[in-house]
C-alpha cells in the first residue's frame, strides 16, 4: 500500500458520494456537515469541521458551510433542524445503501486489518506533522 493507493481509494470513494448525493441539493461536504450534528452535539461546529482535515476547510470556509446550512434552514445554532434532519435521513438511506454496495463481499477480516493500517498511518502523519 502507498500514498498513491490512498489517495485514489479516498478520491473513488468520494467520487461515489458525490454521485450518490446529486440530485439531493448537498454537497459532501455540506452531508459531513449534518452527518456531525446529528451524531454529536459540538459547541462549535465549523471549529470542529475546520478540524476534519479529510475535509479541505480552514476556518472560515467550514464557517461559510455552516452558515450556508443555518441559512437554508438545516441547523440552527449548530443543531441539525427537522427539515434537516429529513433532509439528512432521506440522502443518508441512498448513502447506506452505497456504501454497502460498496463493502459487500470483502472479507471482514482483510477490512479490520485495512482498519488497522490506515488508523496508523493516520496516527503516524499526524505525529510526524505536530513534530514539523
Amino acid at each position: 500500500m502507498t500514498g498513491q493507493t490512498i489517495a485514489e481509494a479516498q478520491g473513488a470513494v468520494r467520487a461515489l458520494l458525490d454521485r450518490t448525493l446529486a440530485g439531493s441539493g448537498l454537497t459532501s461536504n455540506e452531508y459531513v456537515a449534518l452527518r456531525v450534528a446529528d451524531a454529536r452535539r459540538v459547541d462549535d461546529l465549523a471549529g470542529f469541521l475546520a478540524g476534519q482535515r479529510q475535509l479541505n476547510l480552514d476556518q472560515v470556509a467550514a464557517g461559510a458551510l455552516v452558515t450556508g446550512l443555518q441559512r437554508r434552514g438545516l441547523l440552527c445554532e449548530g443543531a441539525i433542524t427537522p427539515a434537516g434532519m429529513e433532509l439528512f435521513e432521506r440522502v443518508n438511506a441512498r448513502v447506506a445503501a452505497t456504501t454497502a454496495q460498496l463493502y459487500e463481499a470483502l472479507n471482514e477480516d482483510d477490512l479490520a486489518t485495512t482498519q488497522r493500517v490506515l488508523t496508523e498511518v493516520i496516527n503516524r502523519a499526524q505525529t510526524i506533522s505536530a513534530g514539523s
